[in-house]
């Protein structure tokens, strides 16, 4: 519902609950219409396991008959108004049909005659079509929405199995400091923000504990059966059986922690080799072969016929939507930076809520409610105000509101009059649009290379920041007497944020709450872990030691595997960088020798007919100009600059895909690639 409320602009509270009443009402409206017109028709549960387990696997809130009923509904309404529709517009497309087959055909008057449809006809065909209109929607409508609802499952299921590791280790290292298994769950599950989808499927287990007051042997099970990950299907059963037979859980863990570590070392060794074999089939199909293809069909466009709109094809089309389907592979098939790597949730000052005396007023509780509402409202702009650079640097979007006015301005001063023709005004845009293009990705990439160089000298720096602090409490330190210590140690970048944690405390606050104001300030998925491990366990045993030691073994081996990354496809991204700068030197050269030499070829026919002694060598003169006057070397030239721009974009995000992960990380790429398109038809 939170779109709902941001869509409608509401804040107040008294606002949202009306309008997620309403909401409710109307939701409810539609579930009992749905069940009373198609619940008859919804087979019963043993005959679509399949559904129900796709709706388990998305933690959807209604019962299969609920949702099949209402996805039934949603059917039948859209191939009712499609229906609707093709009532209106089948018989005038009939109508069009006849005439176009007459007109093409030419036929005697006799044959033409029969060939025409009838009143009859038309009724006859528009009935068929709108009954064919009418199923097909509504079978494609449900289909679809189960299709929709099976994605969000398999998606479910990729995020559950890249943020599992690490849920394992947090529930490993818990267990060596002590905890139980429920509370170990409980924990994890209160930490959903670090840990992600693998946290929120053990919540629910905790929620059926908690609220239903389920044994955690059947709940572990349940979740066995619910999930849509195998990998956490067999942990569920693991750890049910393990307490079952009274086995030790920090040994059962510690196996799977190593098994883990071991299977996640093989699948980031055959994920790299996948990025690879991507890498050179994006270069050879979507760089290489557009190229082949630009200058085979320019030179049989300049010689033999007219090729624009082939290469209009290729250049605004297929490369682009190659480009697309390839970015959404590659995403399938990376699972590595996952939605798991988001920022712990900042530690707020909480104020002690204290109901009114009893001798004041109405009005004016009203109006310090009304005061308190208004500060909510600003409060953000005032944290915006009073820390812009570290605003920012975690917001890197907000360079737009720099940059796009000043590409707007751009645009406006350097663009000539466009044509009235679509193609020709829009051919005139392109440039300053680019040029536009680069200075906002400029802007983007500098801010967010900046904060991510930041992190990484920062996360650099975390291993050795948990193994001080592991051997200081192994000797007999506390907590907070070994963050002290720590903090006067060298750790590189770490130093500055460790020094305000020792001031936080030092002027009264927890070590807790310090360490989570850490957390926060530093804006790093691996120090929000650490933060919230070391947290967790000191609440359960003084002894953190074994478990700062497991993160700070997790911590180097994402460090291994992430530096391994960046050296297998810095190749790759330098492989992209050739075949772009490859397909730039021969486009360029295609606009600045052969263009103009074919423009040039197009005068010597002109005056070898002037002086031509017969008509046949006049006419084939006066043909030839005609032809090569008629194919404009201008357009060719605007088709090469336009696909050296669309090529900048799709390689310049494929290269930050490949290599980071991440589209932002590839905005820097396309901002340089963009540049040195220009260059180079600036040179020309």
């Amino acid at each position: 519902m939170n779109w709902l409320l941001t869509i409608v602009g509401t804040s107040s509270k008294d606002d949202a609950g009306w309008l997620l009443h309403q909401y409710g009402r109307v939701r409810t409206l539609v579930d009992t219409v749905a069940l009373a017109l198609f619940g008859w028709l919804v087979p019963g549960r043993s005959l679509r396991r399949d559904r129900q387990q796709t709706l388990a696997a998305t933690h959807a809130a209604d019962p299969y008959e609920v949702v099949e009923a209402r996805t039934l509904l949603y059917a039948v309404v859209t191939g009712i108004i499609a229906g609707c529709c093709g009532i209106v517009a089948i018989p005038p497309a009939l109508r069009l049909l006849e005439r176009s087959v007459l007109r093409a055909t030419a036929l005697t008057p006799i044959l033409s005659q029969s060939l025409k449809f009838g009143t009859s006809a038309i009724v006859a065909g528009t009935a068929a079509g709108t009954v064919l209109i009418t199923a097909g929607t509504a079978i494609a409508v449900h289909e679809s929405r189960w299709w929709c609802l099976e994605q969000r499952a398999t998606a479910r299921e990729r995020r559950i199995d890249a943020t599992l590791p690490r849920a394992v280790a947090f529930m490993y290292a818990l267990s060596r400091s002590g905890m139980s298994l429920p509370r170990i769950l409980r924990v994890l599950a209160d930490n959903e923000a670090v840990y992600g989808a693998a946290a929120a499927e053990f919540g629910v287990a905790v929620r059926e504990i908690d609220v239903v007051g389920t044994d955690v042997i059947t709940a572990l099970e349940a979740t066995g059966q619910r999930t849509p990950s195998d990998d956490l299907a067999d942990l569920a059963a693991n750890l049910a059986s393990v307490l079952d037979s009274n086995q030790q859980l920090a040994q059962y863990l510690a196996d799977h922690h190593e098994r883990s570590r071991e299977a996640a070392t093989a699948t980031h060794e055959q994920l790299l080799d996948r990025l690879s074999a991507a890498a050179e089939g994006y270069v050879t199909v979507l760089v290489v072969g557009p190229l082949f293809l630009l200058t085979t069909l320019t030179i049989l466009g300049l010689v033999v016929a007219d090729t624009t709109l082939a290469l209009r094809g290729i250049v605004y089309v297929a490369v682009p939507l190659g480009s697309a389907g390839f970015l959404v592979a590659v995403d399938r098939l990376d699972t590595t930076y996952e939605s798991s790597d988001r920022q712990s949730p900042p530690v707020s000052d909480q104020s002690c809520k204290r109901a009114p005396p009893a001798d004041d007023s109405a009005d004016r509780w009203a109006a310090q409610r009304a005061t308190l509402r208004l500060y909510d409202t600003v409060r953000g702009g005032h944290r915006w105000l009073r820390h812009p650079k570290a605003t920012l640097l975690a917001n890197p979007w907000l360079t737009g509101l720099v940059t796009l006015p000043v590409g707007i301005v751009w645009v406006t001063t350097t663009s000539q009059s466009p044509s009235l023709a679509v193609p020709a005004g829009l051919a005139s845009l392109a440039g300053p649009i680019s040029e536009a293009a680069a200075i906002v990705c400029a802007g983007y990439a500098i801010v967010y290379e900046t904060e991510r160089y930041r992190i990484r000298r920062i996360e650099a720096a975390v291993p050795d920041f948990l193994d001080r602090l592991g051997n200081l409490s192994e000797a007999g330190l506390s907590v907070v007497d070994a963050v002290h210590r720590v903090t006067d140690a060298d750790l590189g970048a770490l130093s500055s944020p460790l020094e305000r944690t020792w001031r936080d405390v030092e002027w009264g606050a927890d070590i807790e709450t310090a360490l989570h104001r850490l957390a926060t300030r530093v804006r790093s998925p691996q120090v929000t872990r650490a933060v919230t491990l070391v947290t967790n366990a000191s609440r359960a045993s003084n002894d953190i030691a074994p478990v700062l030691s497991i993160a700070a073994a997790e911590v180097r081996t994402r460090r291994r595997l992430d530096r391994e990354r960046t050296r297998l496809l810095a190749l790759y991204l330098l492989v992209i960088y050739v075949a772009f700068l490859v397909f730039l030197g021969i486009v360029a050269a295609l606009s600045a020798t052969f263009l103009p030499a074919i423009s040039t070829a197009t005068i010597e026919p002109t005056a070898a007919a002037a002086r031509a002694p017969s008509a046949a060598g006049l006419s084939s003169a006066v043909g030839t100009t005609a032809h090569l006057a008629a194919h404009d070397v201008t357009i060719y030239r605007s088709l090469f600059f336009h696909a050296a721009i669309v090529q900048a974009v799709c390689s310049g995000l494929v290269a930050g895909k490949l290599a980071e992960g991440t589209l932002r990380g590839g905005v820097k790429h396309v901002a340089v690639l963009l540049s040195l398109a220009h260059i180079a038809f600036w040179l020309i």
